[in-house]
C-alpha cells in the first residue's frame, strides 16, 4: 500500500495543500462517500507515511476494527480515495487559472442568453491580459481565445458589418509560431547531441515570414526564439546571437522563468561551442550571460543552483582572470547547490581558483583532501593534476597520469563531445612533451593545436608552446 498511487499522491502534497484537501473531503461535492472520507482522513493523520504505518492490514483494522481483512474492499476503497485525490487536483489549479475561470464564465451566460454578464467577464478576463508580464505562447494563446469569444458574442448581424477576425488569426498565428520556434530549438539540441533528425512542418516559411515581416520586430518573444533558432543552425552568422545577447538581458521578462533560463543555455551552450572551436572573444560574452543570470536570478531555480552552471560559471570567470570575483562568487553561491554537492563543488571550485593563481602547491594539497566521485569533477581534477605536473616538469608524474587519464576515458561512458575533449588535450599535451623544438616543428604543431576541435586549453596549450625554446 505504501508505494500505491494513492499514497504517492498524497505525499506530494505540502503542508498547505493538505489543510486545502481536508476542507475538500469534508464538502460532500467532494467526498461524497463515508468510507472514502474515513480512509483519506486516516492517511492525513499520520505523522509519517511509510511500510509501516501505511500496512493494508493495519489501515483496514482501524476502518473496520470488527471485520476480518478484505483486500478487494480495501482496493475499491483506495481506488475512490485517488479519484477524490485527482478531482481535487483539477479543482484546485482551474482555482489559480483566472483566465479559464473568466472564460468558463463567459461561456456560462453565453450559453444561457445572458450577454450582459458574459461582456462582463470578458471585460474582467481582458483587464487580466493587460496585467500579464509574460507574453509566451500562452499569453497569445489565451489573446486567440478571448478575441474568439469576443467574435462569438457579437452576433451574426454586427459580423456582417464589422469582425475581429484579424486579431483572431494574428494572435493564433503567433501562438502557433512561438510553439513551433521553441520546440525547433530543443530539436536542433537533440540533432546535435544524438544525430537524429525531425520533419517540423512549416517551419522554413516561418523563419522566411519572421525574417521578411517587419511587424513582427516588435514581438520580442518572437525574436528571441527566431534568434535563438538561427545561432543554432548557423552559428557562423554571429549577428543572430548579438541580437540574442541584447534580447536576453533587455527583455527577459517577457518569458515564463523556465523559458527564459532554456533560451539562456542556448545563449550560453552557443557561447561555449565557438569557444572550443577557437573563437576566444566569446569568453567576455558568456561571462556576461552568466553575470546578468545570476543578477537577475534567472538561473537560479527554486533557490538552486545548478551544479553544472556553477562548474561552468567558475572556468569562465577564471579564463579571464577574474579572481577576486570568483572567490566572491564560491562565498555567495555554494549554499545555492543542492546539499548532496556543496562540498565536493566547493573544493573543486577553491582548486580551481588556486591553481587560476599559479598557486600550485596548495591546489595539489587541496586536491589531495577529497575524491570527486562526480566523474566530471573528477576529469577536470585530473586535468589540473596535468597542467600542473608538465609546468612544473614531473614527466614521470605525468606519464602515469595521461596512461591513467586514458584509461579512466575509455572505462567511463561519458558524452562523446566531452570525452573528445580530453583525448584532444592529452594527445596535444603528449606532443608537447615529444616536441623537438626547431621552428618548423613548432610552427606545425601550433597549427594543429589551432585547428584541433573540439578544444577547451587552447590557450593553455598555445602558452606551453611558446614557452619552449
Amino acid at each position: 500500500m505504501h508505494k500505491s498511487k494513492l499514497i504517492q499522491t498524497l505525499q506530494a502534497f505540502n503542508s498547505q495543500e493538505l489543510e486545502l484537501l481536508k476542507k475538500w473531503i469534508y464538502s460532500p461535492v467532494g467526498c461524497q462517500h463515508p468510507e472514502t472520507q474515513k480512509l483519506l482522513l486516516n492517511l492525513i493523520s499520520k505523522r509519517k507515511l511509510s511500510d509501516k504505518t501505511a500496512n493494508k492490514n493495519l489501515v483496514f483494522r482501524q476502518l473496520y476494527p470488527q471485520k476480518p481483512y478484505d483486500d478487494s474492499k480495501l482496493r475499491t476503497l483506495m481506488n475512490r480515495s485517488l479519484q477524490v485525490l485527482e478531482n481535487f487536483v483539477h479543482f484546485s489549479l482551474q482555482k489559480k487559472d483566472a483566465f479559464s475561470k473568466n472564460k468558463a464564465l463567459v461561456n456560462f451566460y453565453q450559453s444561457r442568453q445572458l450577454p450582459k454578464y458574459a461582456q462582463q467577464y470578458i471585460q474582467k478576463a481582458q483587464k487580466l491580459q493587460k496585467q500579464q508580464f509574460s507574453q509566451d505562447s500562452q499569453y497569445y494563446y489565451q489573446q486567440y481565445q478571448l478575441e474568439q469569444e469576443i467574435f462569438d458574442q457579437k452576433g451574426t448581424a454586427t459580423r456582417m458589418r464589422q469582425t475581429n477576425l484579424q486579431t483572431i488569426f494574428d494572435h493564433h498565428y503567433i501562438a502557433f509560431a512561438l510553439e513551433t520556434l521553441r520546440h525547433a530549438c530543443t530539436a536542433i539540441t537533440h540533432q546535435n547531441l544524438y544525430n537524429s533528425r525531425y520533419k517540423i512542418p512549416l517551419l522554413e516559411q516561418l523563419l522566411n515570414d519572421i525574417s521578411h515581416n517587419i511587424a513582427y520586430k516588435d514581438i520580442p518573444a518572437i525574436q528571441l526564439y527566431y534568434h535563438s533558432y538561427m545561432a543554432l543552425s548557423y552559428p557562423e552568422k554571429e549577428k543572430h546571437f548579438e541580437e540574442l545577447k541584447k534580447l536576453l538581458i533587455h527583455q527577459h521578462n517577457i518569458l515564463s522563468e523556465s523559458e527564459t533560463k532554456s533560451i539562456y543555455v542556448i545563449a550560453i551552450n552557443y557561447c561555449v561551442r565557438r569557444l572550443n572551436t577557437g573563437s576566444e572573444h566569446y569568453v567576455q560574452a558568456v561571462f556576461e550571460l552568466y553575470e546578468h543570470g545570476l543578477d537577475s536570478s534567472i538561473l537560479i531555480e527554486k533557490n538552486i543552483l545548478s551544479r553544472f552552471t556553477y562548474k561552468n560559471i567558475v572556468a569562465i570567470a577564471l579564463r579571464l582572470k577574474e579572481h577576486q570575483w570568483v572567490d566572491r562568487f564560491i562565498q555567495k553561491y555554494t549554499s545555492y547547490l543542492e546539499l548532496d554537492y556543496q562540498e565536493n563543488y566547493g573544493y573543486y571550485a577553491k582548486a580551481k581558483l588556486l591553481f587560476s593563481q599559479d598557486d600550485f602547491d596548495a591546489t595539489l594539497q587541496l586536491l589531495a583532501q577529497v575524491e570527486f566521485d562526480d566523474i566530471f569533477l573528477n576529469m577536470d581534477a585530473k586535468l589540473m593534476l596535468l597542467k600542473i605536473y608538465y609546468e612544473r616538469q614531473y614527466f614521470d608524474s605525468l606519464d602515469a597520469l595521461i596512461t591513467s587519464f586514458r584509461r579512466f576515458l575509455q572505462r567511463k561512458e561519458t558524452i562523446a563531445y566531452l570525452k573528445a575533449i580530453y583525448e584532444n588535450i592529452i594527445n596535444l599535451t603528449e606532443k608537447l612533451i615529444k616536441l623537438t623544438p626547431d621552428k618548423a616543428s613548432k610552427l606545425a604543431l601550433q597549427e594543429e593545436i589551432n585547428t584541433t576541435t573540439p578544444l577547451t586549453e587552447r590557450p593553455w596549450l598555445l602558452a606551453q608552446l611558446h614557452k619552449l625554446k
